[in-house]
């Protein structure tokens, strides 16, 4: 339930958003010319749910295209470190792909949000015992590009990942669906 809730809130806060980018469209500038970019972000992460909670340093590296100046995709090399607690060890790493919406308003500042798919591997260390488990899951985030010049950039993001463990999977009667929220900063380089 809490997750259609979650779903139905992004639906809806993206559809606003899109709507507002087409009322600004006409008036707003381009901030980067469509290609390619390529990039690296480094940033905290909250992991909390279940029975685990920790934060961790998370590094990133990306590559994308702009198709226009309004959207494009962007794939991504995530480690979210090693977390702790109660027990608990989890090192997750992952990659992505995601659609990627962009709102430039000036030609040193445009806002994006983007969604997609996260497929993950996650090392897992309860009480002694090790396990590895993968799956596939859907994320969303948001953020700003400031442009420094057409080529650099700077970026600041957040990010919602959603990680579920069955217990059949962990092997043990435990309650391992987790959000794991990212906030970072990085390095954007436009081609």
């Amino acid at each position: 339930m809490k997750n259609s809730n979650s779903k139905q809130k992004f639906t809806r806060m993206a559809f606003a958003v899109a709507m507002g980018s087409g009322l600004l469209a006409a008036a707003s500038v381009a901030s980067a010319d469509p290609g390619f970019y390529v990039g690296g972000e480094y940033g905290m992460g909250r992991i909390n749910g279940g029975d685990f909670e920790d934060d961790t340093s998370v590094l990133k590296a990306f590559v994308g295209g702009k198709f226009n100046n309004y959207i494009g995709v962007e794939g991504a090399a995530i480690d979210f470190g090693e977390a702790e607690d109660n027990g608990f060890k989890s090192e997750l790493t992952g990659a992505s792909l995601a659609v990627v919406g962009f709102m430039p308003f000036t030609d040193s500042f445009e806002v994006f949000i983007k969604a997609g798919s996260l497929w993950w591997e996650n090392d897992l260390e309860v009480l002694g015992f090790e396990s590895s488990q993968d799956g596939t899951e859907f994320f969303y985030g948001a953020g700003l590009n400031f442009y420094f010049n057409k080529t650099i950039a700077l970026r600041l993001e957040l990010e919602r990942y959603e990680v579920e463990l069955s217990a059949d999977e962990v092997g043990i009667d435990i309650d391992v669906t987790t959000d794991v929220d990212v906030a970072s900063v990085g390095i954007v380089f436009n081609f």
